[in-house]
């Protein structure tokens, strides 16, 4: 009869990590690095970069153009002037679309030579690995570097990177136009913006721990099934079924709780910062028109400042939204990045098989240059 032996824990090993939240070694290293290869494709950061700024300030020229639209055309009544001006402004318009359009195709370039790259040099750097790394590794967690956190990485350069700096440049640019129409009105809605970064600075730290701990957590799920599957048959022989179910339940369940609390607070963010944004343009609305009908604002200046109140919510929105997939891609990148910072196998013996010139034989070659003969019996010394 067969004796049994204990099985070992999947996705197990000695230098595995204890399970719990680790925050990152070096968040800012990672992003230098992603932006060392980003780099590499001169030509499409410089063209971004524009498109980028041009899309920008479209936006925040067409806000301060219901200024003189207002006060110049309407009000007088000089409607072959506001034919001019609307014309000038649908030029604005047309640079928005067509940066907009630039701006897509460059990203897209950009991402996906980012990507291919560290994709070529992680998969470079794993064949030069010793096996200490992947008898201490699972194949699913191997896998999930290739998989879920190169998506990540993808998904933040073509859509949370440019969004993100999107946003930040567009709610720096209103700062600067509402402080130029009025200050007075800036600050009552600068306390607003207050409690809005608070509370999305609250969110996106604890949502942070939950992104890291999913993201760890599929690894090593992704692992177990992997190895499960490849040994069920000595799953079945050693009767190993409900202490594998016990450990699955386990794995699964951590995952569970961790996607739960980052999809949660990845879902709560838009609606609590909306109704955030609307209190603000309620409190800008009512005490600009206070302040217009005591003679101390115009119409149009207070039309250009409500439009800039209300564009300075959306950048805000988009940032706390996308921080938690750019959090993401962060914990995926840095775990791409420890791969390929692991030691290579130390490749440093002397000794080389050859084949003897004019033979159908094999001698092993000495650093000195002697040959010695490759009859069948092998034996390794040291």
């Amino acid at each position: 009869m067969a004796q049994q032996r204990p099985m070992p824990a999947r996705g197990a090993g000695p230098s595995r990590a204890p399970i719990g939240f680790q925050k990152p070694k070096d968040l800012r290293g990672t992003i230098s690095r992603i932006l060392g290869y980003m780099n590499r494709n001169k030509v499409q950061v410089v063209g971004l970069v524009v498109m980028l700024l041009l899309n920008t300030g479209s936006s925040l020229v067409w806000a301060y153009f219901l200024k003189p639209l207002i006060n110049r055309y309407i009000i007088p009544g000089d409607f072959h002037g506001l034919a001019f001006a609307l014309a000038e402004l649908g030029g604005v318009f047309l640079v928005g679309v067509l940066s907009a359009y630039g701006q897509m195709r460059l990203n897209v370039q950009l991402s996906q030579r980012t990507v291919n790259t560290m994709r070529r040099d992680l998969f470079d750097r794993m064949q030069d690995l010793e096996l200490k790394y992947f008898d201490t590794h699972t194949h699913g967690e191997l896998m999930s570097r290739f998989t879920n956190d190169f998506d990540n990485v993808q998904m933040m350069l073509e859509q949370s990177l440019v969004q993100f700096l999107s946003s930040a440049l567009t709610l720096v640019g209103c700062i600067v136009m509402m402080l130029l129409l009025s200050p007075l009105l800036f600050v009552m809605i600068a306390l607003v913006m207050a409690l809005m970064v608070f509370v999305s600075t609250k969110i996106t730290g604890k949502s942070r721990f939950y992104f890291k701990k999913q993201q760890r957590v599929l690894g090593e799920l992704d692992g177990y099934i992997e190895e499960n599957i490849g040994g069920l048959r000595e799953v079945k022989v050693f009767n190993r079924e409900e202490a594998e179910k016990t450990a699955f339940n386990r794995l699964n369940e951590e995952f569970r709780s961790a996607a739960s609390g980052a999809n949660f607070l990845a879902g709560v963010v838009m609606p609590v910062m909306g109704n955030l944004n609307n209190i603000a343009y309620t409190v800008t609305a009512v005490a600009g028109s206070l302040m217009t009908l005591a003679g101390r604002f115009d119409i149009g200046s207070l039309a250009a400042f409500l439009q800039y109140s209300r564009q300075m919510g959306q950048p805000i929105n988009m940032i706390t939204s996308q921080f938690n997939n750019v959090l993401a891609a962060l914990a995926g990148a840095e775990r791409i990045f420890d791969m390929m910072d692991q030691p290579p196998e130390n490749d440093g013996g002397r000794t080389t098989l050859a084949r003897v010139d004019n033979a159908d034989e094999w001698v092993w070659k000495k650093s000195d240059g002697e040959t010695v003969p490759l009859r069948g019996d092998v034996r390794f010394h040291n």
